[in-house]
């Protein structure tokens, strides 16, 4: 699978051509954008890199929200991501979100002109590209702000984790969701059903989950994201500090 970095570097290379070509051409101001375009992307390219892995690079805030500074600076590359999951999901037609086990849901964004599911959810937003959906405005949420096709920190499952419980334990449905849950949702989606006792590990809480929504798509790292949290989870519950030692290490970080 080719990664966000890779597409929007061959994104941002397309823009500056386009510059390059018009600035030959004397068209300097219609060149302006392509520039901008060109060096937004080619920064999208170099923070969603795994070796950097930056999804606060829009400074996505606690309640799904953009300041400002990053929609003049970003809008043109927000709103193209927002068109890009609309006409997407028309082309690929599958529903919205499905039920994985009673009361709790996995799917992609949902417009304002989308249904979602019953109840008083609980809303997991993984995703740092899109806005919290205004038919959410009033809801418990939690961003665990992601990457499209990388994975949450170890650190991020484990603290969607125990919020998502806590939501369940008070009889909440919950609704995990990235851009068309196909990736980040269901990797988080996996580490709560082995919380909740649904499945004995990740691996079967996958299939658990591929058979209620086939067109998940776990990557490499998605996995690896979800062996490392499962063993920091075990050593915990051995009577060690895995996954306490973890977020430490990663917040001092």
């Amino acid at each position: 699978m080719v990664g966000i970095s890779s597409l929007v570097g061959l994104k941002a290379a397309a823009f500056l051509l386009a510059f390059v070509g018009l600035r030959h051409f004397s068209l300097t101001f219609l060149s302006i954008p392509f520039l901008h375009a060109s060096f937004v992307a080619f920064l999208v390219s170099v923070a969603s890199h795994p070796s950097l892995n930056l999804p606060l690079l829009f400074a996505k805030s606690s309640d799904g929200r953009f300041p400002l500074w990053s929609l003049i600076i970003f809008g043109p590359y927000l709103v193209f991501i927002r068109i890009f999951v609309y006409l997407r999901r028309l082309k690929r037609r599958e529903p919205l979100y499905n039920e994985i086990v009673e009361g709790v849901y996995v799917g992609g964004w949902p417009s304002p002109f989308d249904s979602v599911p019953p109840g008083e959810l609980a809303i997991l937003d993984c995703t740092c590209e899109l806005p919290r959906s205004s038919l959410f405005s009033k809801n418990a949420y939690m961003c665990i702000p992601t990457w499209d096709t990388r994975a949450p920190r170890p650190s991020e499952i484990e603290l969607a984790v125990r919020w998502a419980c806590r939501k369940r334990a008070q009889n909440k449905p919950i609704y995990i969701h990235c851009a068309f849950g196909h990736g980040r949702s269901v990797c988080v989606l996996c580490a709560l059903l082995v919380a909740l006792g649904v499945a004995d590990n990740c691996k079967e809480a996958e299939k658990i989950v591929r058979k209620r929504r086939p067109s998940i798509c776990l990557n490499s790292l998605h996995h690896g994201s979800l062996e490392e949290w499962s063993r920091c989870r075990i050593s915990s519950q051995k009577g060690g500090t895995g996954v306490s030692y973890m977020m430490t290490k990663e917040t001092k970080d």
